[in-house]
């Protein structure tokens, strides 16, 4: 029984009840007056513990201090770790709904790349259709060649707010894919660094927006994709791609997969949140749409075959309250690896430590990632 089930209140709840009643009775009457004294003092003493239990269950129900029993026990320690739904097995074989990469096609002969010979190139990049006017930066990984036929699997990585790919490409991302590459732990990777927030510092949380708003949940999902896989050896298949982000990126990350997961098959989220989290100044979303981004509720009711690593605080008050709730529901196909610090608020010190953790997880989860 899960610790979060309303089984387990209503179960809390018939106990106290059925003690109280013995209590009012006086039963069980064996015994002299010491015995039942006695007897009466223990139901009195175990009914308070259980009406305490209960209104502790209750409470944890509404605010979700701990997502499972594995998170209450080890709340005392630095870190938790936790797993929440299916398996890497779900992820693979499970079904999804969407277009996935039907139409995408890299051209025989690609475009030349701006900086030949670097790691690191630079684009700005226009979609009219999404409202997309940005800079995108790819990371190639060592024996890049265009010309070869190889195909390569591609991480999105995602900045936060404010922030910019160049933030992204300076942070251990970068580091850790190429170290675990050069140790064959991970397979060549391409990783592209799209600004995320657009136009110029404009907070989208990565959603569509309405009334000719920027369309930036179906620029990450469809046309960076495509984008990519007409300028790079790519492969196409959802088992290659991922997306990793941290704090707004982070939910943009976490978005972008639970809602596309035809396109991607893994999503590393450090310190983001699964409920989008507007400025006053600029909240595109009518109630209704807004229920299409409400990742617990998808998670709860619908949870597509996808790996996530998870990292969060509970004293980051961002990104917990939600990532607790996300955690208390997430069921298979959904598979969640999590790591709750005891420690830590909103900053990249925090999460930076665990960026070789999570890069280690994607490439023995994912086949494309595989070394």
């Amino acid at each position: 029984m899960a610790l979060t089930d309303t089984s387990l209140l209503v179960l809390l709840g018939l106990l106290s009840l059925g003690l109280f009643v013995l209590v009012i009775i006086g039963w069980p009457r064996w015994g002299g007056r010491v015995a039942r004294g006695a007897t009466r003092g223990a139901q009195v003493v175990v009914l308070n513990l259980l009406v305490v239990t209960l209104c502790a269950a209750a409470l944890n129900n509404q605010y979700l201090f701990y997502s499972s029993w594995s998170d209450l026990f080890g709340a005392r320690s630095a870190s938790v770790n936790l797993h929440h739904g299916g398996t890497s097995n779900d992820v693979v074989t499970g079904k999804v709904h969407g277009p996935g990469f039907t139409g995408f096609a890299s051209p025989v002969s690609l475009p030349q790349l701006p900086q030949p010979g670097s790691s690191l190139q630079t684009y700005t990049v226009v979609d009219r259709g999404a409202g997309f006017d940005g800079q995108v930066l790819v990371h190639l990984p060592v024996g890049y060649n265009p010309r070869s036929p190889h195909e390569y699997p591609v991480i999105i990585g995602l900045h936060g707010f404010p922030s910019s790919p160049q933030r992204f490409m300076r942070l251990p991302f970068i580091s850790t894919i190429d170290q675990l590459t050069a140790e064959h732990k991970m397979a060549p990777t391409i990783v592209v660094a799209p600004r995320i927030d657009t136009p110029s510092g404009l907070d989208t949380e990565c959603v569509n927006g309405s009334a000719g708003g920027p369309q930036t949940d179906s620029w990450l999902s469809r046309g960076l994709p495509l984008w990519t896989s007409q300028h790079f050896r790519v492969q196409r298949k959802r088992t290659s791609w991922a997306v990793v982000g941290y704090s707004y990126g982070g939910w943009c990350a976490a978005s972008v997969s639970m809602r596309h997961p035809d396109i991607f098959g893994a999503a590393v989220v450090l310190q983001g949140y699964f409920r989008p989290d507007f400025t006053p100044a600029y909240d595109p979303l009518s109630n209704s749409a807004l229920r299409a981004y409400d990742l617990v509720d998808i998670a709860r009711k619908s949870p597509p075959p996808l790996a996530m690593w998870v990292l969060t605080s509970r004293q980051d008050s961002l990104s917990y309250p939600t990532t607790s709730k996300f955690l208390s529901v997430a069921r298979r196909p959904l598979d969640v690896t999590a790591i709750v610090l005891k420690q830590g608020g909103h900053r990249d010190q925090v999460w930076e430590p665990f960026v070789p953790v999570a890069m280690r997880w994607l490439s023995q989860t994912l086949p494309g990632f595989h070394g």
